[in-house]
């Protein structure tokens, strides 16, 4: 399929990257021990890969109103499973390290 502008798939390229950092980082928590993962670090990457790809999406909102354009659905899946993966991170991290923080 042949876009007119190829605007969003260029963004499209940082909401993978932030999928596969999100999906190393859940592997981290569940198979790694906490001496390499901590929870500064998770609530860290957590952080920066929702705001940077919030931010990236909101962009490409400007950029659909620009072209008068309909937006593109599948960033829009990629920005919810970015927060799907932060939230899950969050969750795993805290039920699996809960008693070690206390």
């Amino acid at each position: 399929m042949e876009y007119q502008f190829p605007e969003f798939i260029y963004l499209r390229p940082v909401f993978i990257g932030f999928i596969i950092i999100l999906l190393v980082l859940l592997f981290g928590v569940i198979f790694l021990n906490k001496n390499i993962v901590n929870l500064f670090s998770v609530v860290s990457i957590t952080f920066i890969c929702t705001s940077v790809s919030a931010i990236t999406f909101y962009s490409s909102g400007y950029i659909v109103d620009e072209y008068n354009l309909a937006g593109d659905p599948i960033s829009f899946y990629m920005f919810f499973v970015i927060l799907v993966l932060a939230f899950l991170n969050l969750i795993i991290f805290m039920t699996r390290y809960k008693k070690s923080m206390l």
